[in-house]
């Protein structure tokens, strides 16, 4: 049970200092931090040096033992209170903003009908602000507890994890991690992540181009190819498209045929509901007579890979009793020196061994004329059963919120599984009362990943509220 004098203080806090906060995080916001090209001193480019500067610079200005480190790869912010650490892990790079965006430029945060809208906003800059919330309001409302708050701000966590990697090898690892980067009340482990990218072992006769897509963990959602002209072959794909606005035909400065597909981008590891517009315009083309045989065998081939989320297509279905099924994703895909390549994001359980995932994907590529030119495999991992802070997690949120949710098994990948005793759990949490309402959007926008991506106020301000109330009960736990 929480403590109802300290939280009772807590809502206090949140309520009196919520317009200062949503300031500090739209200034955050502003700042574009894709990873780009690396610099002395910044190592993921300038933008993502720019806004961990700004992370820190917020910790800082109330006082907070603050530096960055490892050449500009992290950032750490301190209040020191005793032996044991708890340490609050949040990122602020991004993943790149792409276009058709409705109600507001990417980086032009906004705050429509209590909804905040601007990349990055809930992936995942909410999460350096709730450390920062987290770390005053212990402190401004004179809560005990024994051990130290260590915020960890992170600038690649989109693109590598190196931040988090330099944090390890130079760091002292904290008693308990938390990880505001996922879903409540928290995870208890994280499925393997799989990054390849695979490529036609014969090159492309009348396709050009194949572009579409800018990280692996962004379900595709537009596709541009450019085709050799064909009268023919333009009186097809017309035929086909007639009446599907997802596809559309023109032709480029040369004359060549240009043909762009959309469809509906999802995070990579929560797959449903997304469109793959790699796998519908392979699909549209491979049908086309007109196109060469040997094009239209590759796009086959991506069409088959990609026709369902779960890994059928290319192979490697599995179901994990504790983590669920298996997911496989694409991208991004392009031409290298005439052959077509794609990425591939899978996400697996404990049960299936990363090597025999490997073979069977090579199998399946080998047999339908594909390779794989560049793999990286990071296994997932599993909380110690014996833990007791994945129900004191579960109390708490479910005290708060009214529901009965357990910890649960992680499809997406967080800082947690490079580090010890560490638990992700969310940065939104719904109303007891079902009040809580976000804007309504169209399909494909409003999530992490996806177009307008935002987060509803209210759920971010009573996520906060649970941490604290988290860190307050688990400082207790450790403290023992």
């Amino acid at each position: 049970m929480i403590n109802r004098e300290y939280d009772k203080k807590i809502t206090a806090w949140l309520d009196a200092n919520r317009d200062k906060i949503v300031e500090e995080w739209m200034e955050l916001i502003r700042i574009p931090s894709v990873e780009g090209e690396p610099l002395p001193g910044a190592p993921f480019g300038v933008e993502c040096l720019r806004a961990l500067r700004a992370s820190a610079e917020l910790f800082r200005a109330d006082g907070f033992d603050t530096k960055i480190a490892c050449d500009g790869k992290y950032g750490l912010a301190k209040w020191e209170r005793g032996e044991k650490t708890i340490g609050l892990f949040g990122h602020s790079d991004v993943v790149p903003a792409g276009d058709g965006w409705i109600f507001t430029e990417p980086f032009s945060p906004i705050v429509k009908d209590g909804t905040l809208i601007g990349r990055g906003s809930a992936d995942n800059k909410s999460g350096i602000i709730a450390a920062l919330c987290a770390m005053r309001a212990l402190r401004e409302c004179n809560i005990p507890i024994k051990s130290t708050l260590l915020a960890f701000l992170g600038s690649n966590e989109e693109t590598g994890m190196q931040d988090i990697d330099a944090f390890i090898e130079n760091e002292e690892m904290p008693t308990l991690s938390i990880i505001p980067d996922a879903d409540f009340p928290c995870s208890i482990g994280e499925k393997g992540i799989v990054h390849a990218w695979a490529e036609s072992t014969s090159n492309l006769s009348d396709i050009i181009d194949f572009k579409g897509g800018s990280a692996f963990n962004i379900i595709l959602d537009k596709v541009d190819v450019t085709i050799k002209y064909s009268p023919a072959l333009e009186s097809e794909i017309k035929n086909k498209i007639n009446g599907n606005d997802k596809f559309s035909l023109g032709k480029d400065e040369n004359g060549n045929l240009s043909l762009r597909a959309l469809g509906v981008a999802k995070h990579a590891a929560y797959p449903k509901g997304s469109v793959n517009a790699a796998a519908k315009v392979a699909e549209l083309l491979s049908d086309c007579p007109s196109l060469s045989g040997n094009d239209r065998k590759i796009l086959a081939s991506v069409a088959k890979f990609f026709s369902c989320y779960y890994g059928e297509g290319l192979g490697i279905q599995h179901d994990d009793s504790d983590f669920g099924p298996l997911s496989a994703a694409n991208g991004m895909v392009k031409v290298n020196d005439g052959k077509l390549r794609i990425s591939i994001d899978i996400r697996y359980g404990a049960s299936f061994g990363a090597e025999d995932l490997e073979a069977r994907l090579n199998s399946t590529l080998a047999e339908n004329g594909w390779s794989i030119a560049e793999i990286t495999n990071s296994p997932g991992f599993s909380i110690d059963k014996n833990s007791r802070i994945p129900e004191i997690m579960e109390s708490i949120y479910n005290e708060i919120t009214g529901l009965n949710k357990h910890a649960h098994i992680l499809s997406g990948g967080t800082y947690a599984r490079h580090l010890k005793n560490a638990f992700s759990l969310g940065i939104k949490a719904p109303s007891p009362d079902g009040s809580d309402k976000m804007l309504e959007m169209p399909e494909g926008h409003g999530g992490e990943h996806g177009r307008d991506e935002c987060i509803v106020l209210d759920e971010f301000f009573r996520a906060v509220r649970i941490i604290i109330n988290m860190i307050i009960e688990c400082d207790i736990e450790i403290n023992k």
